[in-house]
């Protein structure tokens, strides 16, 4: 399960993200096929003001975007109908500004490259921990 200081530092770097953007509420979509992760991302971003759309598989999380306006995709790798690299190329074809964020538990050299072969925005390993949180706020601070 996500800790609640976990999900504080998430926040601070999708506002970090957002800060890149026009001033508006920004509009996100999760992508997550463990239960509990989708949870925890529902209860902490239902006390910000944050437009959040969660789902757990790719399908959904593509069918959604043919009826809404997303700013930013941040999607776990194992999805149970397609990796998540292949998700978020998907979501670049018809929608090449969005930011697209992978997160996943195992990283291999053929993972990294197949993360820079798709232009995906940013990585973040799970289990999410401070300090890469951290390094991945103060990169998009500069």
């Amino acid at each position: 399960m996500v800790s609640a200081f976990t999900m504080l530092v998430f926040n601070h770097l999708i506002l970090d993200i957002m800060d890149q953007q026009p001033k508006k509420s920004p509009q996100i979509m999760f992508v997550d096929d463990d239960d509990h992760v989708r949870d925890s991302l529902k209860v902490f971003f239902d006390s910000t003001q944050m437009k959040i759309l969660i789902f757990k598989s790719a399908s959904e999380g593509l069918n959604s975007l043919k009826y809404q306006k997303i700013d930013m995709v941040i999607s776990d790798y194992f999805l149970p109908d397609m990796n998540g690299v292949e998700f978020l190329n998907q979501v670049a074809i018809g929608n090449p500004d969005i930011i697209r964020i992978l997160m996943a538990t195992i990283v291999n050299d053929e993972l990294k490259l197949d993360i820079l072969k798709a232009g995906i925005d940013r990585f973040i390993e799970k289990p999410l921990t401070v300090a890469s949180l951290d390094t991945i706020i103060n990169e998009l601070k500069s």
